[in-house]
């Protein structure tokens, strides 16, 4: 689960809020390493935004305030707003329980459930800050941005100017209705342990490299881009492929 919304903040600090029309962008690997999906693919078109990584896609559907993550390798997918209201709905049971206990035993259990969520790394600090440098990727010029997680170096994004790919701005709304699913999401199951770093990175800007870094602070992976076509988006990229099942989450018996 730690991974899996590790994966969700990369992706969110690499894709910051622009103002785009219908396009597609792709990505490749120039250095492969480490264990985080790499970023593939990028397409925003009639209110609906895909993002793919790895063996993982995320739909999001901007006018149905839906959020599907794809889980492509064993062709299921997940509707995120069901599992946050299934995990905050376990989570209020949870402390409904713990308030019919003596205040001694209470205290004790929130202590140990304090102590094993730490370390499960539930509660995430994220800091996006810029560093200064510069640098010329795929044929545009970029800044880099620094990303922590829980004090950790945990990425660079090299950030371009939207217009300088000549992207017209007319897709605004519906990026912005995306992260905005994403931040409220990411609160809501983490019960506020986790809050959207999204605010935090530059308007109008669209990523060009990311490079993740290991504990030790050693770069393992770097993506760049590799295309940008400003076009109509076939609307079956932003629907669930034939065959694929619905995967449930059951809170039932877990401590």
């Amino acid at each position: 689960m730690q991974r899996r919304l590790a994966f969700v903040i990369a992706v969110s600090l690499a894709f910051p809020v622009c103002a785009w029309a219908d396009f597609q962008a792709e990505y490749q690997v120039t250095k492969q390493g480490g264990d985080v999906p790499a970023l593939s693919r990028i397409e925003v078109g009639g209110g609906q935004m895909r993002m793919d990584a790895g063996k993982v896609g995320m739909l999001f559907d901007t006018s149905a305030g839906r959020v599907l993550v794809l889980q492509n390798d064993k062709r299921t997918y997940m509707d995120m707003q069901k599992i946050a209201d299934t995990t905050s709905a376990a989570m209020a049971q949870a402390n409904a329980a713990l308030a019919n206990l003596p205040p001694e035993q209470r205290a004790m259990i929130q202590q140990r459930m304090g102590a094993a969520m730490a370390g499960a790394g539930a509660k995430l600090e994220v800091s996006v800050t810029p560093t200064g440098a510069s640098d010329r990727v795929a044929g545009y010029s970029c800044e880099v941005y620094r990303t922590d997680i829980g004090g950790r170096h945990r990425e660079d994004t090299c950030l371009a100017d939207v217009s300088a790919a000549g992207i017209p701005g007319a897709d605004h709304a519906t990026v912005r209705k995306a992260f905005e699913q994403m931040k409220a999401l990411g609160e809501k199951m983490s019960a506020g342990m986790f809050h959207s770093p999204v605010n935090q990175l530059p308007p109008d800007k669209f990523p060009v490299r990311i490079t993740h870094y290991d504990d030790a602070g050693n770069p393992t992976q770097v993506v760049e881009l590799k295309s940008i076509a400003v076009s109509s988006v076939p609307s079956g990229d932003f629907a669930v492929p034939a065959g694929y099942t619905e995967q449930q989450i059951d809170t039932h018996g877990r401590r």
